[in-house]
């Protein structure tokens, strides 16, 4: 069952003691910005789930062949159930679940994993 993008962002504002508003940060931490949009992070996303001090794992995308198409973006917002952030600069997928980034490590290539992930 997929996770609801507006709870989860809920309980991370909670976590937050700084004032921030749900709806801002639900314009503002996603890349899409549609309610049943993916969570892609945007590097403002990206950050401020930093401060929260939230384990994440890093998945290295330099091995995958092709690298971050269009495609695999949508499959990836359409499949990751919780919120991930790609640098571009350092070539890492970085994942916010370790159920998520456990399995796409050890496919190993991420279109592998995506056509199994559900």
């Amino acid at each position: 069952m997929a996770n609801n993008k507006k709870e989860i962002t809920h309980r991370l504002v909670e976590l937050l003691d700084d004032g921030h508003e749900l709806d801002d940060a639900l314009l503002t931490w996603y890349v899409n910005i549609r309610p049943t949009g993916g969570f892609r992070l945007t590097a403002k996303g990206y950050a401020v789930l930093k401060t929260l001090d939230l384990e994440s794992w890093h998945v290295d995308l330099s091995a995958n062949k092709p690298m971050i198409s269009k495609r695999l973006l949508l499959e990836l917002d359409h499949k990751l159930q919780w919120p991930y952030y790609i640098d571009g600069k350092k070539k890492q997928l970085i994942f916010f679940s370790s159920k998520e980034a456990m399995l796409a490590t050890l496919y190993g290539d991420l279109q592998a994993f995506l056509k199994q992930y559900s």
